[in-house]
Parts: structure tokens; sequence; C-alpha cells
């Protein structure tokens, strides 16, 4: 089922078919660089931090009974549940401006060693809540600090159509970075992309990766690659004033939470952000 007017929008939220979400994010003792992607999942607050945990270089499936994950009342199905306001806002100046981006976390391949140059292959086959992998999308997060040399990063997925062994078209480096939780491909450096690795012409999914190779052992560090679908964004631009954003009325979308959904943040630093700043808001959804 879905929504088939506002009066039934009305409807299904008098009957209690309505869940809202407040989180909160502490960014720890270590400053953000302005111009860089930082993953808020491997946070504390709530919900707990993300510690990517899992054998290395195996799939790690991701699903609403993730502890860091946020809950927005439960699998509806047959329903279809959707999202239909967002907030957030943070009282520390250096914390705006900046952009909060909501996905789904498919899973992740934990223990990806940044110090070495030759190919890691990677196992499991993920179970995606989105047909083929379409729209799903890959960044790596920083789980262990990097080293200082400079490396490039790498590697071969299966596409939307099936399609394995493509390739990223253009060079990406990775930025050595002394913040855990860094999206280390991220920055205003040559040949830096975000948040999310590029993908060959055509494509615009991703349902499996094989392997992942740097171009240099940078010295030290292990990352996570994470799989991810993106849902929705709100922009933080003033000091602890509540950025809204109304999904049905002011940007008439109504992106799908799909059952099992693994809700959580990634954060643009439009600014250099100070630690240990605060972020707050809600998210609220609907189903009918």
């Amino acid at each position: 089922m879905a929504f088939t007017s506002q009066d039934d929008i009305v409807s299904e939220i008098s009957n209690g078919k309505f869940f809202r979400t407040e989180w909160n994010k502490i960014t720890g003792g270590g400053a953000y660089t302005a111009n860089r992607w930082y993953d808020f999942s491997i946070l504390n607050g709530s919900p707990v931090a993300n510690a990517f945990s899992g054998t290395a270089l195996t799939f790690q499936a991701t699903s609403s009974a993730s502890a860091f994950s946020m809950y927005t009342g439960g699998n509806v199905s047959p329903d279809t549940k959707h999202l239909i306001n967002m907030a957030a806002l943070t009282g520390v100046a250096t914390g705006v401006p900046g952009t909060l981006m909501l996905i789904d976390m498919q899973g992740y391949w934990p223990g990806i060693s940044t110090n070495v140059a030759t190919l890691q292959t990677l196992s499991g086959t993920p179970a995606l809540r989105y047909a083929n992998g379409q729209g799903c999308r890959l960044f790596t997060v920083s789980t262990v600090a990097s080293g200082a040399t400079a490396h490039n990063i790498s590697l071969s997925y299966t596409d939307q159509g099936g399609t394995a062994g493509n390739t990223m078209p253009v060079t990406v480096s990775m930025t050595a970075s002394a913040i855990v939780g860094h999206i280390a491909h991220t920055g205003s450096a040559a040949n830096n992309y975000g948040p999310f690795l590029p993908l060959a012409a055509g494509d615009y999914g991703v349902q499996n990766v094989a392997s992942v190779t740097f171009s240099a052992a940078s010295g030290a560090g292990t990352c996570a690659l994470v799989l991810a679908r993106p849902i929705a964004q709100i922009p933080l631009i003033t000091t602890s004033l509540l950025s809204e954003r109304d999904l049905l009325n002011q940007l008439p979308s109504l992106p799908r939470i799909y059952d099992d959904a693994c809700l959580t943040w990634i954060y643009f630093a439009g600014a250099a952000t100070a630690a240990n700043t605060n972020f707050y808001g809600a998210i609220e959804s609907a189903w009918g």
C-alpha cells in the first residue's frame, strides 16, 4: 500500500501509523577538517556508536536491528513507510555551515588495511533492500587512523545490471587523516571525491564488490567499505537554529523507508568543526 492523498496521510497518522525518532551525536576529541565528509554512525550518542565489527574483508549486513541504527517504528509490511519530516541543529558555531545526509546502510566490509599495496579480496554477497542495488553507493570510512603516505584507491564491483569487474572511471585519492570516521576519499585536494566513490559511465547502483587495491601503503590504518543508499539531506545554516525539511509539502518526495532499514547520518563539514561538537535532531516517518 501507499498514501493516496493528503486526507489519507492524515487518517493514517491519526490511527497511530507514525513515529518520531530523536537522535544526538558528538564528534569526539578531534576537529573535523572543512570540505570533508564524516560518518556519524561511528560517533557516541543516540543511537550508540557503530564499531564496524566483524571478520576482516567479509561483508557484514546491517539492518534496523543493528544497535547504531535509528529506530523508526519497526517493520510495517504490507504498508509502506515514508520519511515525512527531518530536523537538525548544532549549538557550536563551527558546526555550520554543513550538510547532513540520511542514508540506509546496507552493510560494510571491515578491516581493510590501508597499509598494503596489494589487491585485497572481499567476500560475502550483500542481501539488498533495493532491487539489483539500484541507487546504492560506496564510501570508505577510516576506522584506524591512516599513515601520511599518499595513495589512491581502486576497486572491482558489480553494477545494478549484474555486470562484474567494473572499475571507477577516474583516479581517486585517499586523504591521510587522524580522525576516525573520516570518509577518506573526500576533501578539497586533487582527485578527492565525495561523499560516494565514482561509478563507471552508465552505472547507477552497486550490488557487490570483489576487491579493493591501494596504490601505496599509507604507513598505518584500516578502513571499512560501506554500501549505502542515500535517502535525503538537510543543510545546517545557523548556530542553535533548528533546520527543518518537510518532505511532503516543502519537498514532496516522501522517500521510502524500507523494512529493516539501517538509518544513520553522514556529515559534510562546511567549516573546520571543533572537537566535541554536539548535533541534535529528529526524523518523522509515517506509513499506510
